[in-house]
């Protein structure tokens, strides 16, 4: 009787095999829709576009205000939460509620365009599956434990693939089609498609990992010299005596003509009798994500915090700019897009074509006979 020998290979093959099986139906979920998303600002643009979009364009947009009174007359049961809109002259005014209700609505007429609920929207719903699997807390913590194991995963996958000699190299970045043993097509399929796609997996991954492990933060506050930005006390609005408000359009032109050049606004509209008004704008970026917002009391208009992109921290670019890299949306254009979204559609397949290796290699050992 024979015993095999354990080698460095042969436990980080074990660890690989494990991983995969445990994971590998959240990583062809995740890999689908996160291919899905990359590609939601299109799609929106594409599928939605009468939703975001005015079919005539007026001279000057109506006040918030008479648009906000439009949406009670219409839904007096929703509480709006958000205004969002692009800083395009055709672009539709999206009021969203706390009942997951988004109100397209014409800047020009103050007519109502559309309603869409949330929780029937592909995308939202896309994005709902990739980060929380559509079950809430539980499924935040499984993609959270998920993004770590699909690391290792690369990681191992690429020690398995390394050739033990420089001369293998060549043949193991080749999947050979022609071929009629099918068990070896897959295994190029898993081994060579995982090798192209590695770099931009390993970039996802650790994007992911940033987005849900602090101690992922606390490192990247290291490296670049800093600590990470402790949770400010929220800002409050002190009610003054009578009964004058600061409205939401004296907001949006402070900061509008403070900080000009936005091509999007979110404008967060007063929660309670304490809560501030808040725009933020984004600004024409390649990766880092350029935002500047400011909080304002609703009753004196005073301005009580302000956060510039020209103040960033190194830390600060880092995790401004960890989305973009996340869903491929960067420099690249288009380009940049398509190759994340084709590396998400390997991702999803890896476990396929993992499994079916290591399903071959069991009915082989049933086929094997041990000798008397």
């Amino acid at each position: 009787m024979t015993t095999k020998r354990i080698t460095f290979k042969y436990l980080i093959r074990q660890l690989h095999l494990i991983l995969g099986l445990a994971s590998g139906l959240v990583v062809i979920v995740v890999g689908i829709t996160g291919s899905l998303y990359v590609f939601e600002q299109e799609g929106r643009e594409l599928f939605q576009h009468d939703f975001y979009h005015v079919h005539h364009v007026g001279n000057s947009r109506l006040p918030f205000s008479q648009l906000a009174d439009t949406v009670k007359k219409y839904y007096p049961k929703e509480k709006i939460t958000s205004i969002r809109f692009k800083e395009d002259k055709d672009a539709a005014i999206i009021f969203y509620s706390k009942k997951d209700k988004a109100i397209s609505i014409d800047p020009y007429s103050a007519k109502i365009i559309a309603i869409n609920n949330l929780d029937h929207d592909f995308f939202e719903i896309d994005q709902d599956l990739h980060k929380h699997l559509l079950l809430g807390n539980v499924g935040s913590v499984i993609i959270k434990c998920n993004v770590l194991i699909f690391f290792v995963m690369c990681i191992s996958g690429l020690v398995l693939w390394w050739p033990k000699q420089r001369r293998f190299f060549k043949k193991a970045v080749i999947i050979n089609f022609r071929t009629k043993n099918r068990k070896l097509l897959n295994w190029e399929l898993h081994s060579v498609l995982g090798f192209y796609a590695l770099i931009v997996l390993l970039i996802i991954s650790m994007t992911g990992i940033f987005f849900v492990y602090d101690s992922a933060k606390s490192t990247v506050a290291f490296l670049t010299g800093q600590s990470v930005p402790k949770k400010e006390k929220k800002v409050k609005s002190k009610k003054p005596a009578g009964d004058k408000h600061y409205s939401l359009d004296a907001a949006y032109n402070y900061l509008a003509s403070s900080n000009p050049g936005a091509r999007e606004t979110i404008i967060t509209p007063p929660a309670d009798s304490l809560s501030p008004i808040r725009v933020l704008m984004r600004y024409p970026s390649a990766i880092v994500r350029q935002q500047n917002s400011a909080y304002f009391n609703q009753y004196t208009g005073k301005v009580l915090k302000k956060d510039l992109y020209e103040n960033y921290t190194a830390y600060d670019k880092v995790a401004q700019s960890n989305r973009n890299i996340h869903i491929g949306n960067f420099g690249l254009g288009i380009g940049g897009k398509v190759i994340w979204f084709l590396s998400g559609l390997v991702a999803a397949s890896l476990p396929i074509t993992g499994f079916m290796v290591w399903l071959g290699k069991q009915r082989k050992k049933k086929h094997v006979v041990s000798p008397l």
